[in-house]
């Protein structure tokens, strides 16, 4: 069931950020900070993460069709599909992406750690205590008295969601040597189409001086 509709979603926006609601004005801009969002409401109570709103001067900027596919792709490399999902809500003549995220049974580790949300704008990482507490919550949910083999799994498993942890942030620091590889090279292109008009107008002023 979708949270966010065209039907409620002035409301979401007039309301603002809060605990479990999240704007992002450039889409493109967001999408290194996305997995750490996604955590962070999945390990806390859920959300939303609504894409091409600007907060600051309420004004809707809107998305394309492109930066939704570019959002899936995020959401399907950080292996989240299991506690969100996204899609398109019109508003004035306008698309907003949003990111609807469930609270989730189990850690979530994206963005190069597993991280929860204390308020309506800071993201904080979850404690190796953060992280044995709410695993051995869920095991005393089913065994009331858990034995000397059980916390032993469970330091095991503490142990394997920081191996986890380190791997999602060598991957995610990867992808943002890559990411700022492709920026430095749409610069450099952009920089030598510049020079290549600048030339081609001085050539043609030139040509066109010595004609008329």
């Amino acid at each position: 069931m979708k949270i966010v509709t065209k039907d409620n979603i002035n409301s979401i926006l007039l309301a603002g950020e809060s605990n479990t609601v999240e704007f992002k004005a450039m889409t493109r801009g967001a999408i290194k900070f996305l997995p750490r969002v996604i955590s962070a409401f999945a390990n806390t109570k859920g959300g939303v993460i609504i894409l091409g709103y600007d907060e600051k001067n309420q004004s809707v900027i809107g998305t394309s069709m492109d930066e939704f596919e570019i959002i899936k792709r995020v959401i399907s490399t950080n292996h989240l599909e299991d506690v969100c999902n996204a899609y398109i809500v019109q508003y004035e003549e306008k698309a907003l992406i949003v990111i609807q995220v469930e609270k989730s049974k189990s850690i979530v580790i994206a963005g190069g750690g597993a991280y929860i949300r204390e308020d309506d704008t800071n993201i904080s990482v979850l404690t190796s205590k953060d992280v044995l507490s709410r695993i051995k919550s869920t095991i005393v949910s089913s065994e009331t008295t858990p034995s000397a083999e059980v916390l032993e799994r469970l330091e095991e498993k503490v142990g394997q969601i920081y191996d986890e942890m380190i791997h999602s942030q060598k991957v995610h620091e990867e992808e943002l040597k890559v990411q700022k590889e492709e920026n430095a090279k749409e610069k450099k292109i952009q920089n030598i189409n510049n020079w290549f008009f600048c030339i081609l107008s001085a050539v043609i002023g030139y040509v066109l001086g010595k004609l008329f």
